[in-house]
């Protein structure tokens, strides 16, 4: 076979994304780095699809949430630094530990450093491997999730210091509400790091790169850039601020696929699983071959839209796990019969698209994070 078939495709707009990055740079001192978050496939957008943009752009440095993922890029051939965010590190003991550590020193990956057990085999593995090993140190400022109180940061980072084979290369913290519009709760968290950051200084503790700024806390203006920012979900093109309807940013994929199937009910036919939609006249419906089990939700059963020749096709039915079906009855009185082959946009990368990522994610409840996160490697990702 000369070429795979690809029946759900993903097209990855790379001169969005370099757009995006323009942008994010439009909002930061000048000077200041930026570390790409491409975790979890670049939300969903496909790692190895994406890092060719920020190569061309000239990122600083990316940031994954799991060893693998670090894995993964040095596969592909990214050069530049990585940042591990995740405490993954911290779950491994003995020589399986030793070993991960040799492999993060090795290859220069940035690591958070969270328990003294985990600097004591940072320190072991470097001074074998005469290196340094490259840490960063996250402080809870009020979030309860991943990072040391200031107790504890002041103690570790103090021990770290005094390690020839620890470089204490940067020091974060992560908003709780920075896509909020009130912003009172992040001036707390910003003040607590802001005074961790002095007393550090205070005990001589030099740290090269300070970190705070997400998406949310760039696009709302919140000042807290020192000289690295974070920008994840907003390089992709989605505007992660809950208040904000418009945005300068532009989503970079579009999802297609196409008809498998084309046929007329009766009125009164049952459709999907639970009959949970009848038909209330005679219809022309078509199947989309994605279905939950693609990461296309459940909860879009009977409320969500696709469109075929900026059409709306509304969804009809549960959704199944690979199988979506769709009223064709509007495309039919505006553009004709319809057959199987016929290009279906599942996701539209046009903000103002009935099935724009923000659209759908209204639609579930929820936020862009998830829509785009939960895409299934079944869809084929590509650069357009």
């Amino acid at each position: 076979m000369s070429r795979w078939p690809e029946h759900i495709i993903a097209q990855i707009n790379l001169s969005a994304i370099r757009y995006n990055c323009r942008e994010i740079r439009k909002r930061i001192p000048s000077g200041c780095k930026i570390c790409v978050a491409v975790k979890c496939n670049a939300y969903g957008h496909g790692m190895d699809v994406v890092m060719p943009a920020f190569k061309d752009f000239g990122i600083d440095m990316v940031a994954v949430a799991t060893i693998s993922e670090a894995m993964h890029l040095k596969q592909i051939g990214w050069k530049k630094a990585i940042l591990l965010l995740g405490s993954e590190f911290s779950m491994y003991h003995g020589k399986l530990k030793t070993e991960i550590a040799q492999w993060l020193i090795e290859n220069d990956i940035r690591i958070m450093l969270m328990t003294a057990n985990d600097m004591k085999s940072l320190v072991g593995v470097a001074k074998s491997l005469q290196k340094q090993a490259k840490v960063h140190l996250k402080f809870d400022s009020g979030m309860s999730r991943m990072g040391l109180d200031k107790s504890k940061l002041l103690t570790i980072a103090i021990k770290a210091n005094k390690q020839p084979n620890i470089c204490i290369e940067g020091l974060c913290t992560h908003l709780a509400t920075a896509d909020e519009s009130d912003n009172i709760y992040c001036k707390h968290q910003i003040k607590q790091f802001k005074n961790l950051y002095e007393e550090l200084n205070c005990h001589n503790i030099k740290i090269s790169l300070i970190h705070i700024a997400n998406s949310a806390a760039i696009m709302n203006g919140v000042n807290c850039h020192y000289n690295l920012v974070r920008p994840g979900l907003a390089i992709y093109g989605y505007n992660p601020n809950k208040e904000q309807t418009l945005s300068i940013l532009k989503p970079c994929m579009r999802i297609i696929s196409f008809l498998t199937v084309v046929k007329k009910i009766k009125k009164g036919d049952y459709i999907g699983y639970g009959c949970t939609r009848q038909a209330n006249k005679e219809m022309i419906i078509g199947i989309v071959p994605i279905g939950y089990g693609d990461g296309y939700d459940r909860r879009l059963s009977n409320q969500g839209i696709m469109t075929i020749d900026g059409i709306n096709a509304p969804v009809l039915g549960l959704i199944s796990m690979d199988q979506t079906i769709i009223d064709l009855s509007n495309v039919e009185n505006h553009k004709g019969a319809v057959c199987p082959g016929r290009k279906v946009v599942i996701i539209d990368n046009d903000p103002s698209a009935p099935n724009s990522v923000e659209s759908i994610a209204r639609q579930m409840n929820t936020i862009a994070y998830e829509v785009v996160t939960r895409l299934g490697n079944r869809i084929i990702r590509t650069a357009v």
